[in-house]
């Protein structure tokens, strides 16, 4: 119903042999056309768990406008938040938007959002959510003022210098915490 009554709308649904319902996708033609002509190419993708009688999960796909607002673009419902579930997803996602020049994708870096956008979207740049970056930094270094504003100072920079001399300043409080962020270590 939803194609028929807006064109270009995609939609899937997909259910096991039993026909018993797996996966459920949705990208409204409203919203690839707004994500087409008003959007910086960047997607954050995340997932939420269903409660109440039907369990599952929600995939969520999302951008920001011109005005730091979310702007929607895709939703999914799935049994469950397994690899093979986030490459449904993102196939269906990549059916609504295709290849899209600098694209860049940001989520958490659970394992199987990183497999399914490796192999959907070989030519995205795949970045990390800073939200969920500080959140397992502060989880396993400790709640550290400091610590957090350094890493917030270093998250909000443009440049890659500017970065780097913020993730020093984050280095001098606790040093596993810069690298364990970043990825590198520091003097």
């Amino acid at each position: 119903m939803l194609e028929q009554a807006n064109h270009g709308t995609v939609t899937d649904l997909h259910t096991d042999s039993s026909n018993r319902f797996m996966y459920m996708f949705f990208c409204l033609k409203a919203c690839i056309d707004g994500f087409f002509s008003s959007i910086r190419p960047v997607i954050a993708i995340d997932r939420t768990f269903l409660k109440g009688p039907h369990k599952g999960v929600l995939f969520v796909a999302v951008c920001m406008d011109g005005n730091d607002q979310i702007f929607p673009l895709a939703f999914g419902v799935g049994d469950s938040e397994t690899n093979e579930a986030w490459e449904w997803f993102l196939s269906r996602l990549y059916k609504a938007v295709g290849e899209v020049n600098d694209l860049v994708i940001v989520s958490d870096r659970k394992g199987s959002i990183t497999t399914g956008v490796e192999k959907v979207f070989p030519n995205s740049i795949h970045g990390a959510c800073a939200v969920h970056l500080e959140r397992n930094m502060v989880g396993h270094y400790g709640r550290n003022k400091a610590l957090k504003q350094y890493f917030r100072r270093a998250a909000m920079v443009y440049r890659e210098s500017q970065f780097l001399q913020r993730m020093e300043q984050l280095a001098h409080i606790n040093p596993e915490a810069a690298q364990g962020v970043s990825g590198k270590s520091f003097p």
